[in-house]
């Protein structure tokens, strides 16, 4: 005997129906309770797993990052760019006796060219580095003290001249007691340089 359509099709939709029952039972009391935690679990587990092999990985950089840190703490140690002094006030002295020696070595003949005053300078903006900075003011023929410059500039340690001010003797002026030819020039600038040690700003 053979099924009459509407037997077959209430067959079907039974049996759909079926299907669809299964499967809101297996969301509402197996995946949502049992499978849906695992696969989380195992997500945050391949997470885990990453996070180990990316950790494992750089404690093998251990001896390398060692290795590098110890020759930059050498490099930083023999730098020169740094003045040697290991505070403020025996760094104001170098730098003077630095500036005595750059004129020492460019002029032979005091009365063209020496320090008419020099004093500690504290002011100015906080940097990386402590600098410490004198003010200069000298009396010194241009030939000679563009020598000075190049040679305070180009050593080692790094110096720098800044804020240079040059005004040209009036009426050949010439100091008490001194021979100093008329055309010196009046020039004031600031000499600073920078302590192995971190400012304020670092």
């Amino acid at each position: 005997m053979r099924l009459m359509p509407e037997a077959r099709n209430s067959r079907f939709l039974a049996i759909v129906l079926l299907l669809i029952v299964v499967m809101i039972g297996y969301i509402a009391g197996v995946h949502w309770w049992f499978v849906s935690p695992h696969l989380a679990y195992a997500e945050q587990m391949q997470d885990l797993s990453a996070q180990q092999q990316r950790f494992r990985q750089i404690a093998g950089q251990r001896v390398a990052i060692e290795k590098r840190l110890a020759e930059v703490r050498t490099f930083e140690q023999n730098n020169q760019s740094f003045l040697a002094d290991s505070d403020s006030n025996s760094a104001f002295s170098d730098l003077t006796q630095r500036l005595k020696q750059a004129i020492g070595a460019r002029v032979k003949d005091e009365n063209r060219c020496s320090i008419v005053s020099n004093s500690n300078f504290k002011g100015g903006e906080e940097e990386l580095y402590q600098k410490v900075t004198i003010q200069v003011r000298m009396r010194c023929d241009l030939e000679p003290f563009a020598g000075i410059l190049y040679d305070l500039e180009n050593g080692n340690p790094y110096l720098f001249v800044e804020q240079i001010m040059i005004y040209r003797q009036q009426g050949g002026y010439v100091p008490p007691g001194t021979k100093q030819a008329p055309s010196a020039l009046d020039i004031r600038f600031n000499l600073s340089g920078y302590l192995r040690k971190p400012g304020k700003a670092g």
